[in-house]
């Protein structure tokens, strides 16, 4: 998880899940100058005392984390040696191309979401990054190891119409990144719903391809046609993904009534199935799966609601809590900067 510390040095710390840490790992941080290209003169300075870092949510044996205002950037530390690589900021080629025969300036190109994750064949590590350009979002993909950064790859196009904010609207799978889809866009656009609600697309790391468009749980549709208070709008607020026990999930978060949570079984088949029907105390606002342990216990990062509403659900303090099913009780593990800059650190701790 991210820290700051009183001097406005930020890091990464590894702790365990009673918040005891093992270990905290400074940021070599960053300073960025604004120019005058006329005079070239500086007019400003914008350094990572003003930022704070973003974990990646991984399940990895290294961590990877961006920043939020300079979210541009995109590095990997790899906790038992204390190493960390900056990857590239630029565009692959082929989009570089593109926006010098436009022409077009990339500082008014957005990143819009970042994915890390690794092949099970060949255990390479991969990240994905979707950018919006002009009117479009272009995906790109790069390969990287502790000696070689690689270098960015264009990659086909992602589905128009998916999700690509902050609020655990991805999750990475056994080398596959899924995105929930924004069905409600295409209510906007047509009139009609073409796309299910919970439906995901899905980008496979080891290909590097796209895997078209999976068809979310059918009962969702449902719950909407039996509840004629709700609209598509609300549900897709309700809706976020998560990978519980190598499954990817999606989680419906019907506020201070219940969580159900759809595991995905079959993925050539579609096959969801709800294997949890949480109680209304854990269906709070901004609250999302986040581990779940072999004896079932289940652990949410959530922040309090005020936070989360002043901050447009992308960032406020918050916590760790735990969800014993067994007995139904809560219990606070520990304190989060960000609740949404958490990731599963793999390796060993003994390395640390």
């Amino acid at each position: 998880m991210g820290y700051c510390d009183g001097s406005g040095v930020n890091g990464v710390a590894i702790s365990d899940l009673s918040g005891n840490v093992v270990r905290r790992i400074r940021s070599t941080g960053y300073e960025v100058v604004r120019v005058n290209i006329a005079s070239g003169d500086a007019i400003g300075r914008f350094t990572s005392k003003d930022d704070s870092i973003c974990v990646v949510r991984t399940r990895l044996d290294l961590v990877c984390f961006t920043w939020n205002f300079f979210s541009g950037s995109f590095w990997v530390l790899n906790p038992a040696t204390g190493a960390t690589i900056d990857l590239p900021m630029g565009f692959s080629e082929e989009i570089a191309h593109e926006l010098e025969v436009k022409p077009m300036k990339e500082y008014r190109c957005r990143r819009e979401s970042f994915a890390f994750g690794q092949v099970s064949s060949s255990r390479e590590y991969k990240a994905l990054r979707i950018s919006r350009v002009d009117d479009r979002k272009v995906c790109e993909v790069i390969t990287f190891d502790d000696t070689n950064h690689g270098s960015w790859r264009r990659k086909q196009d992602p589905p128009s119409h998916i999700c690509t904010s902050h609020r655990m609207r991805s999750a990475v799978v056994d080398g596959v990144v899924y995105f929930l889809m924004e069905f409600c866009y295409s209510n906007y656009e047509t009139g009609v719903i073409t796309i299910e609600p919970g439906s995901v697309a899905s980008f496979n790391l080891d290909t590097e391809e796209w895997m078209g468009v999976l068809r979310g749980p059918e009962q969702l549709e449902r719950f909407l046609q039996d509840n004629g208070g709700y609209t598509y709008s609300g549900l897709e607020h309700e809706l976020s993904l998560a990978e519980l026990n190598g499954c990817l999930v999606v989680a419906h978060n019907i506020y201070d009534i219940s969580m159900d949570l759809w595991f995905l079984t079959d993925f050539e088949k579609g096959i969801w199935v709800k294997k949890y029907s949480l109680p209304s105390h854990v269906a709070r606002l901004f609250w999302y799966p986040f581990l779940m342990l072999h004896d079932g216990r289940i652990f949410f990062s959530g922040m309090d609601c005020l936070e989360g509403i002043l901050s447009d659900g992308e960032k406020g303090e918050g916590f760790l809590q735990c969800y014993d099913p067994r007995n139904g009780t809560c219990t606070d593990e520990l304190k989060l900067r960000d609740p949404r800059s958490i990731g599963i650190y793999t390796g060993s701790l003994l390395s640390l």
